[in-house]
């Protein structure tokens, strides 16, 4: 508490955090309807803290109550890695509170957070751009799934229940009970209370489902920051190539989805991971920053 008080952050409350992530951003895992839901379901709520310069508020944060940034509640389809904080890129403060993912964003911005060596963990967020024949792969790969029987829908047209037993019933495929995946009724709770932030498509295989990856986008003043959490998919399909497929589709629209805000584009593929090392394809490495003191 005293490295509160003497750095100038002040208690605060949700309202005056979501008023702040409004005007500064953040990304997914820091958005305000996120940490909304998950203080329903988590075994206690995240507590705030705002600053102020001359009386205007400059940046807040959320914190559990071990002061680390991240959400005590478990079991649910949210990482906390790449956080953005909303918080005045200008400003350069001591940041009291714990993580080892802080986004690259903002290194050199707060004292006690430091990157590189000391910090091995990183985060794959997708190129600027593709090459042609990479688009005109894609483009060959698409084509002969439709002819074949494939069709591409927008998750709009899919209820909030639909959703969540199609990526659960999808996902335990594609893993094979190697990863846990979220109930499809918890999956539903989650996806109807955040689902203006839902983005994205789903493949279907002569009426089925067949892959659908959970991303969320959420729109700040200056960028949207989608995050591809992960995926499910038949894997008696392998041999369409259904995950570049759906990934270069959810990718073009989240490109031209910023193009007509004239806003930038995140896309996080999560944790860059040699056992993932797919994701290498798609996106580039930006390390994480981790408090020290």
């Amino acid at each position: 508490m005293l490295k509160k008080f003497l750095s100038g952050w002040k208690p605060s409350d949700a309202a005056t955090y979501r008023r702040t992530y409004e005007r500064f951003g953040g990304s997914v895992c820091a958005h305000p309807s996120i940490l909304a839901h998950l203080d329903e379901r988590g075994p206690e709520a995240v507590r705030f803290w705002h600053k102020e310069v001359d009386g205007e508020i400059v940046g807040a944060y959320f914190a559990d109550g071990k002061d680390v940034i991240a959400h005590p509640a478990s079991n649910v389809p949210v990482i906390f890695e790449n956080i953005i904080l909303p918080i005045d890129p200008e400003h350069r403060t001591w940041l009291p509170a714990k993580s080892k993912r802080l986004s690259g964003r903002h290194q050199g911005q707060f004292m006690n957070f430091a990157y590189g060596a000391v910090n091995p963990r990183a985060v794959c967020l997708v190129k600027g751009d593709f090459s042609s024949k990479t688009d005109k792969k894609r483009r060959a790969e698409l084509n002969k799934f439709l002819n074949e029987g494939g069709e591409v829908r927008d998750i709009e047209g899919f209820s909030d229940r639909d959703l969540g037993e199609i990526y659960a019933e999808l996902f335990t495929r594609r893993w094979h009970g190697e990863l846990p995946c979220q109930r499809p009724e918890d999956l539903a709770s989650f996806i109807g209370a955040i689902r203006p932030m839902m983005f994205g498509h789903i493949l279907l295989y002569k009426g089925r489902p067949c892959a659908y990856d959970l991303i969320y986008a959420a729109e700040c003043p200056r960028w949207i920051y989608f995050d591809d959490h992960n995926g499910g998919m038949d894997p008696d399909l392998n041999h369409f190539g259904l995950g570049s497929i759906l990934l270069w589709l959810n990718i073009h629209a989240a490109k031209a989805h910023c193009a007509t805000r004239d806003k930038e584009m995140i896309f996080s593929l999560g944790s860059a991971n040699a056992r993932w090392s797919y994701k290498k394809r798609w996106g580039d490495e930006h390390g994480l920053g981790r408090s020290v003191i």
